[in-house]
C-alpha cells in the first residue's frame, strides 16, 4: 500500500473519531457563527481604550476580591462582563476561598477514564465559578519526557493519545459549566529547570507525532477556549512569540478561534509577541509588554496592524461568548456542596489507585482476621501530601502541622504541601482503617514531629517502627515524594524528603513479612525493596478523600483499577534523559527524539521496574478472539472478547498498540486506543474499537507533511508490556 497524504479534510474527521471509550460531547462548536458574529460587533462598537483593556490581564492574587490568578474589567456599556481566572489543577486555588482538593491530575490519568476526566473538569468548574471565576487554568499536557519532572504530577503521563483524550474529555466537562478551560503549556515544557528561558530543541518530526500531538487531541475534541503558551523557548524563539507553533499550526492549520495566553511573565516582546499570535499577556510585572501605552505605540508605528489588534480582541469576546460567560457571569458567594465534593475527590482516587505488587494475594487484608495493624511513616495520622506550587489548591488551611514547618515553597511554608481537615471532611489514613476495622487494634508509627514534617526518621523512630511491625499482623508503610512548581526538578526518582525512608521499609521488611507499601507521589519512584515487601500501592497526591480512598482499597471495599500512564524504571540510570550524570540541561536537545517513556524502554530492550499501562486487580482477565479489519482509508477495526474469569466484580483497561511500522524511526509499539471495561465474575463481552487512519502518520520532514506509514500489526494487551493478542 504506498504511503499517501492526508488531506486537511481526513485529518479533521480522523481526530473527531473517539480512539478509545467516548467522553460526553458539548453542543458548541468553534464554528458557531452566531458567537463570531456577535463578537465582531462589539469590536466594532468598543473604543481604543476598551480594547486595550481586554488584552492585558492584571496579577490577581490578593489584590481583587476571591483572590486568583489574573483579571480583565469588563465593560459595562457593553454588558461585558469582568473575567477572573484562577488556577485549577486539582481544585481553584483562589487561595482565599475555601476549596476541596482533588487528586492530582497524574492520577486522574491513571484511571484511563475519559468519563471519569469529563466529571473531574465539571466538579472543579462549579467550584470555580461559585467562587466568582469564568476561567480555569488546570489544563497542563506536558509530556513525562523526564520522570523526574518537578509538575509531573500536574500532567497526564507519557503518552501524547492518552494525555490528548484525557485532556479532552476535561475541557469538556469545564465549559459545560460555563468556564473557559485552558490547555497549557504550549509547547515543549517538559522541565522547570531553566524554564523561564531554556531553549527546548525539537525537531519538527518529534515535535508533530509527540509534543504537539496531545494539543492537537485536546483542542480539536474538547475545544477549549485559551491556550497558554509556556516560557521556554522552542528551537530559538520563545514559545509566546513563536510564530511557527502558535499562528502556523494552532491557529492556522489546526484552525483555533479561541484566545492565546501568556503564562504570568512569559512575554518578552510587543510587537514580535503580538504578531506571531499572542493574544493576551499576563501581568506578573515587573516588566510588562501589552500595556495600554506600549501597545499604542506599536499601532500607531504600524509596528502591528489594526486588523491583528482587533482580532485580539474579537478572540477574546468570541471564546466569553461561546461558552456561556458573557450572558452567564459568574458572580461569586455561590453555594459550595463540600461533602459531595470530597466524596467525588475520594471516588476519582479510588479509580486512580494502582496496584503494582500483590504476592500470594496479600491484598485485599481480611477485616475479620487482622486484629493488629501497624501504620508506619508518611503523616498517615494526620494527613495525605499535595504537590506544591500553581498546581495545588492552596487552601487557607489549618491545623493539621502546628506551624505547618518543614519543607518550603518560595515564601511559603509546608504546609501547602499537606491536605488535611480544614472542612471536616478529610479523614486520615489510620482513622479510615480504624473505621473501616473497629475491633483492630491500629497502632501509628513515624515522624512524632509535625513542626518539620519532611526531616529525616531519627533512628530511634526507626526502631519504634520495627517494634510496632514485630508484634503487628500487617506493616502499612506510607512513603512519600514531594515536587512542585519552583520546586524544581527531583535529582533522583529514589525517595526523599526524607531521604532515608528507604531504610525504614528495609527495616520493617526484616521483621515482618506482611509488608504493604503505600506510596504518594507525583512521580515514580524507584524502589530497591520491592522484592521484599508483600504488596505496592501507587496512591499518587490523593486528595482530601485520600485517607478513605487508600483504605478502601486495602480493604477490598474498592477492586484497585488504575493503570500506570507512566514507566517507573528500575534505576535513574535507565531513564531516556539521565545521560552522563542525570544533570538537567539548561537548554534541552531532545535526543531521544520519538524514543520516550515506554517508548525507549523498547527501543533500547530496558526492563522496567513496572511498565506503562501496568496494574493488578483483585480479579483476572483473560482475552480471545482477536479480530483486525482495514479499510482502504486505513482506518481500522479491532474486536476481541474480554472476560472476566476471576473472583470479584472488577474493570480492566484493554489497550491497543500500533507496532512495527514501515519507518526506522519509528519506535517499535504506540498506544492507538483503549477501553475500560466493568465485568461481573464469569462475564464476558466483546470489546469493539475503530482506529482513525491519524493513527498511522508519520510527518514527513523532507515535504513537510503527514504521510500514512505502511506495515504494522495491532496488538491488545493488560500493559504496553503484558500482550495478551497479537494479529496474525
Amino acid at each position: 500500500m504506498q504511503a499517501k497524504r492526508l488531506s486537511l479534510a481526513i485529518l479533521l474527521a480522523a481526530l473527531c473519531t473517539q480512539a478509545n471509550a467516548t467522553a460526553p460531547t458539548t453542543n458548541n462548536t468553534f464554528t458557531d457563527d452566531v458567537a463570531f458574529r456577535r463578537a465582531d460587533l462589539l469590536v466594532q462598537q468598543m473604543t481604543l481604550d476598551e480594547k486595550l483593556q481586554m488584552i492585558h490581564s492584571q496579577y490577581a492574587m490578593g489584590v481583587v476580591p476571591g483572590g486568583g490568578a489574573g483579571y480583565i474589567q469588563g465593560v459595562p456599556r457593553l454588558k461585558i462582563p469582568d473575567l477572573g481566572m484562577v488556577d485549577s489543577a486539582t481544585g481553584s486555588g483562589s487561595g482565599t476561598q475555601p476549596s476541596t482538593t482533588f487528586p492530582a491530575t497524574i492520577a486522574l490519568a491513571a484511571s484511563w477514564d475519559p468519563q471519569l476526566a469529563y466529571r473531574f473538569g465539571a466538579r472543579i468548574a462549579d467550584q470555580i465559578r461559585a467562587q466568582g471565576f469564568g476561567m480555569g487554568l488546570g489544563g497542563g499536557t506536558n509530556l513525562a519526557r523526564d520522570p523526574r519532572g518537578g509538575r509531573l504530577f500536574e500532567y497526564l503521563g507519557e503518552d501524547p493519545v492518552l494525555a490528548g483524550e484525557m485532556l479532552a474529555a476535561r475541557t469538556q466537562g469545564t465549559q459545560s459549566r460555563k468556564v473557559i478551560a485552558t490547555l497549557k503549556h504550549y509547547v515543549g515544557n517538559e522541565q522547570e529547570t531553566n524554564r523561564f528561558g531554556g531553549n527546548s530543541q525539537i525537531d519538527e518530526r518529534t515535535l508533530r507525532e509527540l509534543y504537539l500531538l496531545p494539543f492537537e487531541i485536546a483542542l480539536k475534541k474538547g475545544q477549549p477556549g485559551n491556550v497558554m503558551c509556556s516560557y521556554n523557548r522552542l528551537n530559538g524563539d520563545y514559545a509566546c512569540e513563536n510564530r511557527h507553533v502558535l499562528s502556523d499550526i494552532l491557529k492556522n492549520e489546526w484552525h483555533f478561534a479561541g484566545q492565546v495566553q501568556s503564562d504570568w511573565g512569559a512575554t518578552h516582546s510587543t510587537a514580535n509577541a503580538i504578531n506571531a499570535g499572542l493574544d493576551e499577556e499576563e501581568d506578573v510585572g515587573p516588566t510588562v509588554y501589552l500595556t495600554p501605552d506600549l501597545v499604542k505605540q506599536a499601532l500607531d508605528s504600524k509596528a502591528i496592524s489594526p486588523r491583528r489588534f482587533d482580532d485580539m480582541v474579537r478572540r477574546k469576546l468570541y471564546v466569553m461568548i461561546r461558552t456561556g460567560v458573557m450572558d452567564d457571569p459568574p458572580h461569586g458567594g455561590g453555594t459550595i456542596d463540600f461533602a459531595a465534593a470530597n466524596a467525588f475527590a475520594q471516588y476519582a482516587e479510588e479509580q486512580s489507585i494502582v496496584l503494582l505488587k500483590n504476592a500470594d494475594s496479600q491484598l485485599p487484608l481480611d477485616t475479620t482476621t487482622v486484629r493488629r495493624i501497624a501504620v508506619i511513616g508518611g503523616h498517615a495520622d494526620a494527613g495525605v501530601l499535595t504537590g506544591g506550587g500553581s498546581g495545588d489548591t492552596r487552601d487557607p488551611v489549618t491545623g493539621a502541622f502546628a506551624g505547618c514547618g518543614g519543607l518550603t515553597f518560595g515564601s511559603s511554608t509546608g504546609c501547602q504541601w499537606w491536605s488535611n481537615p480544614w472542612l471536616k471532611l478529610d479523614v486520615p489514613i489510620v482513622k479510615a482503617i480504624q473505621a473501616l476495622v473497629p475491633g483492630a487494634s491500629v497502632t501509628y508509627a513515624g515522624s512524632s514531629d509535625q513542626q518539620t514534617p519532611f526531616r529525616a526518621y531519627t533512628q530511634q523512630e526507626i526502631d519504634d517502627a520495627v517494634a510496632l511491625a514485630q508484634r503487628s499482623d500487617v506493616a502499612i508503610v506510607v512513603v512519600t515524594q514531594s515536587s512542585g512548581e519552583d520546586f524544581g526538578e527531583l535529582t533522583s526518582l529514589a525517595l526523599s524528603n526524607p531521604s532515608n525512608q528507604d531504610a525504614l521499609v528495609q527495616a520493617v521488611a526484616q521483621v515482618n513479612p506482611h509488608v504493604i507499601i503505600v506510596v504518594e507521589s507525583g512521580n515514580p519512584v524507584l524502589m530497591p525493596w520491592r522484592d521484599q515487601v508483600a504488596a505496592i500501592v501507587q496512591a499518587w497526591y490523593p486528595g482530601e478523600g485520600g485517607g478513605r480512598a487508600i483504605a478502601n482499597v486495602l480493604f477490598g471495599k474498592v477492586n484497585p483499577s488504575g493503570k500506570l500512564p507512566v514507566t517507573f524504571p528500575v534505576r535513574d540510570e535507565d531513564t531516556p534523559t539521565w545521560g552522563r550524570d542525570g544533570t538537567f540541561a539548561q537548554n534541552p536537545v531532545y535526543t531521544e527524539k520519538l524514543k520516550m517513556g515506554y517508548r525507549w524502554y523498547d527501543a533500547n530492550h530496558i526492563q522496567p521496574a513496572f511498565p506503562f499501562g501496568y496494574g493488578l486487580s483483585y480479579t483476572h482477565f483473560s482475552y480471545s478472539s482477536l479480530s483486525v479489519n482495514t479499510t482502504r482509508d486505513e482506518t481500522t477495526t479491532v474486536s476481541f472478547l474480554l472476560r472476566n474469569d476471576g473472583p470479584v466484580a472488577g474493570a480492566e483497561v484493554a489497550q491497543v498498540y500500533l507496532g512495527d511500522l514501515n519507518d526506522k524511526e519509528e519506535p517499535p509499539k504506540r498506544l492507538v486506543a483503549w477501553q475500560k471495561v466493568q465485568l461481573d465474575p464469569g462475564e464476558t463481552q466483546r470489546v469493539t474499537l475503530t482506529i482513525p487512519s491519524m493513527m498511522r502518520r508519520v510527518w514527513n520532514t523532507s515535504r513537510n507533511i503527514w504521510t500514512v506509514a505502511t506495515g504494522g500489526h495491532i496488538s491488545v494487551g493488560a500493559s504496553s508490556r503484558d500482550i495478551r493478542l497479537v494479529q496474525r
